[in-house]
């Protein structure tokens, strides 16, 4: 049997090296993930100890680190986006402005670098964006508390193993001597139209609209989504203390962001041009719960990732 010659031979080696990294579309990061290189914002001690014999309080502060995170790890979740009747004007067109030069481009840039995106509101919505529960009109002669459950909390909402009771949670019938007086007496209640027109859901691969907790889980899990970035409102209500808001996604062991830019708190006649209730309750999240971003870098890190491939 003939040998082949060694030069033969390195020529055939260095052939074949060329043919494997053109099967890989000359770019070994091509069947790699896509990740989001994002800058966020959380509030902790330094790396480094600062000295001292005392723990120092001073030294808890707002920090920023670069983190990495696979597109298709990571969930666009929006709050209570809503069209709503008879809103307090003043909260509205701040909250409309967000809509449209924050959450309307993040979705977007979401939906075209295919990240998982769940529309959450806690009404029932169709693929149209409408309400379909019926207008709610709370009003008593002095905010007194309801005597029945409110028309939305529909069987389907209400888990096998509620506790506390269905009536307590809403303080109607027995326990209505609890309830607050958060309802007006003097106005209906904002009626929700739907979701805002500039954010309607896209019926497409990964894009849901689900508020029940145990299938939002199911989805997430069937997804492989372990980061959950938060737009929408409101910041110190809904986007906190849903069942999918981020007191408990975090403390089920998600990584929950914030987008600080895209949410707005529920403000006062007297705060709505500095908004420090939703500052506040950015800080208690960046604090206690996970960390935050803002839209805009998101979208950088989006298309960022995109134009890698």
């Amino acid at each position: 049997m003939r040998k082949i010659p060694v030069s033969i031979s390195i020529l055939i080696m260095g052939l074949t090296a060329v043919l494997a990294y053109t099967a890989a579309d000359c770019n070994p990061a091509k069947n790699s993930p896509r990740e989001i290189d994002l800058t966020v914002r959380n509030v902790s001690y330094p790396l480094q100890d600062p000295g001292g014999n005392e723990l120092a309080t001073g030294h808890y502060q707002l920090r920023e680190r670069r983190i990495r995170i696979p597109v298709d790890r990571a969930a666009l979740i929006l709050v209570d986006t809503w069209e709503i009747s008879n809103p307090r004007k003043g909260e509205i067109r701040i909250f409309e402005d967000i809509i449209q030069n924050r959450i309307k481009p993040v979705l977007s840039a979401a939906r075209e670098n295919g990240m998982l995106i769940l529309h959450a509101p806690h009404r029932h919505i169709d693929w149209s964006g409408k309400c379909l529960d019926p207008p709610l009109d709370l009003r008593g002669p002095a905010s007194t508390p309801r005597d029945s459950l409110p028309p939305y909390v529909t069987p389907d909402r209400i888990g096998p193993d509620q506790w506390p009771p269905v009536e307590f949670v809403f303080r109607v019938g027995q326990y209505g001597q609890y309830a607050q007086n958060s309802y007006p007496s003097y106005m209906p209640y904002t009626q929700i139209l739907g979701l805002h027109p500039s954010l309607r859901p896209v019926k497409r691969d990964r894009e849901f609209i689900e508020s029940n907790i145990r299938r939002i889980q199911e989805i997430f899990r069937e997804n492989g989504i372990l980061h959950l970035f938060y737009v929408g409102g409101a910041t110190n209500q809904c986007i906190m203390n849903r069942p999918v808001g981020i007191r408990n996604m975090a403390s089920g062991g998600y990584n929950t962001i914030i987008l600080r830019d895209a949410t707005m708190a529920l403000e006062m006649t007297d705060t709505w041009d500095t908004m420090p209730i939703t500052k506040a309750a950015v800080r208690e999240i960046e604090v206690n719960y996970g960390f935050s971003a803002l839209s805009t870098e998101l979208i950088e890190a989006l298309n960022g990732s995109k134009a890698k491939r």
